[in-house]
């Protein structure tokens, strides 16, 4: 079926192709204007340009994929064409009516400062007015060049201070997202997302538990189609994100949807084929060893390998299979885009496979200049099959701490039964693990509604209504067994189960902003901003088990021999606020601005009510005032210097301030209630205050720009979990409170170069990177530290720092191999006994470092040949961190099959020691610093005379690879291995790499 439904998607996207190649070519007339809009030096063409024609209101046009323009029912003889872009400085050209041949250049800017950002308030900002940081990723132009697989590959390694934190190279899974590091102590350091408007479901952990330590993986982020995307701005840091309140001390990624343009109706075509592969397997898993002791030799097994030669191999290359279609236009009055998509992606496991299909309609009517009104619509139907990994088995557990003595060679007439059926892996083979399926369903609706009315010249309001809505389907099935040799793996489970969770999310936005725009005197503009948010987020949860199937076939848990009770819950959340805004303005070129905001949130406790954010920034264009430019050197364009002085917060999780009950049976079968968790009335929200500071500059002619960000924010009262005391009765659970004070500090830099730009080639360079160092400042109360077992929060240090005893030296008996006399560090220089003489350890735990990078950036080179082939390439990287690579700590401490342990002659005195001790866990915390060459494309723009045989205005071809290699010094799979969520984090067990994968891309624009 999954083949049909393949086949029959292809035709479907192959037959509107023919279709649309049929359509007749508009001829030329009179009242018609048509042309192409080039960038200077290069010629190359430039698509997404805007066309006005002065003097006429309502002619306008937005250049195709190969740059090109046509204007329709424009009057007179002669007429002047103004074309402008962001990022390239506008011009303006005479042209005759009737000409179809106009050629308009456009120079590049290395710094735009009049694009407009959101930023909350009414009608958004000017770049230049802005005293914060704001980074825009361009989703069009990353897509043109790369198959991004989704939202977080766009945004990964495209502006300093984001870091993508992936945690398994399944497919259909997420990452971490962090913006500026980490801030708190337990609550999430996910940022806020916002799609056209609207606050989105943001969570990344979501699913079946499928790594074990309550691990979820698939992200919420990911169901939005990056084909869909026009740009991404992420706001960074209180300062910035001031405006949006309680929860965006985080950082606030804003997602905008692409919007059609007045003009002629475009249609798009995307069609892209690949596959998923991992990469140098069979000598990325390890080699195993086990010494008979029948025979006292030494054997080992790299099941890789040796499945390989049986014909099974361990792992498969997944197709990649995605089709997707758009189409835009529109008149001044109404303007529309339309997409749709459909995508198959495998992962290497057999059981992983993801298959989305998604649509969005975005719709705006402008029936006059003082109102508007656009709807954006977007809904995604997906399953994601998942498999095992980490603490829950799989092939990959199976294969990492696979054993030699499980290989069927080994077995006698006296063995047990199922000896050998192992095959090596470690408790199942993998076909055993892929009898249990896990997956997703998910449909997901995200729409809003805006309203924009403009009374006056001088008074601008925007109403924003939106929802989003997403249902989740989450199952963990177990057929009934008719194989013996998987029967015999399940155990009691032979005869199946089925576990179902149904969770329902709501996310809903009521927002007005309002802006007064006034000219105080002929050289002073002032702006007032004010408006009023209410979001409500509401989640349902439903669950229900079935065991045991009285015969095979059987599916439901209806149909099971034993029901588990069903358990159904919710949760709600309210935040309201409201904020009012001053920014005065001198010349254009000097920016004043202050602001506060106030919030109240149904999880702050009772005792707390309004909680207000402040905030200050000052802007200047330096460049374009006079007396600096009688003193700037000739070299320099342009310079922007700004500051910026805010607070934000970071809400308490649901429930945390309630004390509330449970109920449960008592005598008689009559319910009564018990106490479940104890809650905090006195819990207020983390209020993290920043100041920010930095600069942007373009120079020599615009070839060369810099943008500088110096950062440092304070976290007050951030919360912690703490257990609660047994005394109290409510000793099974935990209690949230204001535990203390962290400091996070760093410096951001982003640098573009245009090296080279000639008609016939040309190279563009940009480079990122990002720092942040984090410090406890104050923990409330006497302790100095919390001990949360390899890693802890004391004073001095980041949050959640790797701390463990380490071993200094150890002598190893000659007769027996075992490690005595072992000494550790004493925290103070020196060294001491790891142990008393009762055999207990005595040594402190000391410092070993970060568990999140220090440091993190990309470096991305374009190369143009010969005008229409482009070669695009990224490394990014990641310094400062390391990650405890659990894989090494299970094979050489629990199974004992690593080949140290085996033969212990052999190994040094201090890996032997940390071998044989559990207690120890320093050796496997490594240094995981790396780059990687993520993505990698060679693309080519099919000359226009030979994509009008076919009617079309541009054809690109672009062959692209991601993750094709790694430089690090960590020996584990994957320095990015770790649990997306739950207890786990920053634990490399038995996750899947991020695999590599290649991608072929078609695109076709009519």
């Amino acid at each position: 079926m999954k083949s049909v439904a393949r086949n029959r998607a292809c035709w479907t996207a192959f037959s509107m192709i023919a279709l649309l190649l049929t359509m007749p070519q508009r001829l030329s007339a009179q009242d018609v204007i048509a042309g192409t809009v080039v960038v200077s030096g290069s010629q190359r063409a430039l698509p997404n340009a805007q066309i006005t024609v002065g003097g006429q209101p309502g002619h306008a046009a937005v250049t195709d994929a190969s740059g090109r323009f046509r204007l329709t029912g424009v009057t007179g003889t002669q007429v002047v064409l103004h074309a402008r872009i962001l990022g390239f400085r506008p011009d303006s050209q005479s042209v005759r009516v009737g000409a179809t041949d106009v050629r308009i250049t456009l120079s590049e800017r290395a710094l735009e400062l009049n694009e407009m950002v959101v930023t909350g308030t009414a009608g958004g900002e000017q770049k230049r007015a802005i005293g914060t940081s704001v980074a825009n990723v361009d989703a069009v132009d990353v897509m043109s060049k790369m198959a991004v697989p989704s939202v977080e590959g766009l945004i990964n390694g495209r502006t300093p201070g984001v870091a993508i934190l992936p945690g398994t190279g399944q497919v259909g899974a997420g990452s971490q997202v962090r913006v500026r590091g980490v801030g708190t102590f337990s609550l999430s350091s996910n940022p806020l997302i916002y799609v056209d408007g609207v606050r989105v479901d943001n969570q990344t952990g979501t699913g079946i538990t499928v790594q074990a330590f309550s691990s979820g993986v698939i992200s919420r982020l990911n169901d939005f189609d990056p084909e869909e995307i026009e740009n991404i701005e992420v706001l960074k840091g209180p300062a910035a994100s001031t405006l949006y309140g309680t929860e965006a001390a985080r950082g606030v990624i804003n997602i905008i949807t692409k919007k059609g343009a007045a003009g002629a109706t475009k249609y798009a075509f995307t069609v892209k084929q690949g596959s998923n592969w991992f990469m140098d397997a069979e000598n990325r898993i390890p080699t195993n060893y086990w010494i008979n002791p029948a025979d006292k030799q030494l054997y080992s097994v790299n099941v890789v390998k040796t499945e390989a030669a049986r014909g099974t191999p361990l792992f498969r290359d997944g197709g990649i299979h995605n089709y997707a279609a758009n189409v835009s236009g529109g008149t001044p009055l109404f303007r529309f885009f339309a997409s749709g998509e459909w995508n198959d992606n495998q992962g290497v496991d057999y059981a992983n496979e993801r298959i989305q299909q998604g649509a969005r309609t975005n719709l705006s009517v402008t029936p006059s200049d003082k109102f508007s009104l656009e709807s954006s619509v977007g809904y995604v139907k997906s399953r994601t099959n998942l498999s095992c990994e980490a603490g829950c088995g799989g092939s990959l557990w199976g294969s990492l701490y696979s054993n030699p003595a499980n290989l069927a060679q080994f077995c006698t007439a006296s063995s047990a039964k199922g000896c050998g059926w192992g095959r090596g892996f470690n408790s199942a083979p993998p076909e055993a693990y892929r009898s249990t399926q896990y997956w997703q369903d998910l449909n997901r609706f995200t729409g809003s509604i805006t309203l924009r009315y403009n009374p006056f010249t001088w008074l601008s309001n925007r109403v924003a209504v939106g929802t989003d809505y997403t249902l989740e389907g989450d199952v963990q099935f177990e057929p009934y067994l008719t194989n013996d040799t998987l029967a015999f793996f399940a155990g009691t489970n032979f005869d199946g189960y089925r576990y179902e969770q149904h969770h329902q999310a709501f996310y809903n936005t009521y927002d007005y902003a309002g802006s007064a725009n006034f000219n105080l005197t002929s050289t002073t503009t002032s702006k007032t901003s004010f408006g009023a948010q209410y979001y409500t987020n509401y989640n349902t949860f439903l669950s229900a088990e079935g065991d045991h199937f009285p015969a095979p076939g059987l599916q439901t848990i209806s149909s099971a021999g034993l029901k588990q009770p069903a358990n159904s819950n919710n949760t709600q959340n309210n935040t309201l606020g409201f904020f009012a805004q001053e920014e005065v303005g001198w010349h254009d070129q000097l920016f004043l601005t202050g602001a506060a905001r106030v919030d109240n949130n149904s999880a702050f406790g009772s005792q707390v009510k309004w909680v207000t954010y402040p905030k200050a920034s000052l802007s200047w264009v330096a460049s374009e005032a006079p007396m600096v430019q009688r003193h700037m050197p000739s070299f320099l364009n342009s310079l922007r210097l700004r500051g910026a002085y805010g607070g934000s917060g970071q809400q308490p999780g649901y429930n945390t301030a309630l004390r509330t009950l449970s109920p449960v049976a008592g005598p008689g079968g009559q319910a009564v209630l018990t106490p479940s968790t104890f809650g905090n009335p006195d819990l207020k929200p983390e209020r993290v205050l920043g100041t920010e500071l930095g600069f942007e500059s373009a120079m020599f002619s615009d070839r060369f720009g810099i943008d500088f960000t110096y950062y440092h924010d304070v976290s007050h009262d951030a919360i912690l979990s703490r257990n609660v005391a047994p005394s109290s009765g409510f000793g099974a659970s935990t209690q949230f409170f204001n535990a203390g004070q962290i400091m996070k500090q760093g410096v951001e830099v982003g640098l573009k170069a245009q090296l080279l730009n000639r008609r016939s080639y040309g190279w563009d360079m940009n480079f990122n990177v990002g720092t942040t160092s984090a410090k406890i400042q104050r923990l409330n109360g006497k302790d100095t530290t919390i001990d949360l077992g390899s890693t802890s929060h004391r004073i001095g240090y980041a949050p959640q720092s790797w701390f463990s005893y380490h071993v200094l030296s150890a002598t190893v008996d000659p007769t027996t191999h075992k490690a005595t006399s072992i000494t550790c560090d004493n925290g103070a220089g020196g060294s001491m006994p790891c142990f008393n003489a009762a055999g207990i350890i005595q040594a402190p735990k000391v410092y070993l470092g970060r568990t999140i990078p220090a440091a993190e950036g990309s470096w991305t080179n374009t190369i143009r040949v010969f005008n229409n082939i482009r070669i695009y390439g990224m490394i990014d990287y990641a310094t400062g961190f390391k990650r405890l690579d659990n894989n090494l700590r299970i094979r050489c401490q629990v199974f004992l099959t690593c080949l140290e342990v085996v033969q212990p002659a052999n190994t040094d005195p201090i890996q032997l020691a940390q071998y044989q001790n559990s207690t120890f866990r320093d050796f496997v915390i490594r240094d995981a610093h790396y780059a990687k060459l993520r993505e990698i494309s060679l693309s080519y723009d099919v000359p226009d005379r030979f994509a009008s045989r076919i009617n079309a205005h541009g054809l690109v071809l672009t062959a692209s690879g991601r993750n094709l290699h790694t430089w690090t010094p960590y020996t584990g799979l994957d320095p990015e291995s770790q649990f997306v969520s739950g207890s786990s984090s920053f634990t490399d067990q038995a996750e899947y790499p991020q695999m590599a994968s290649f991608v072929f891309t078609v695109r076709v624009n009519y």
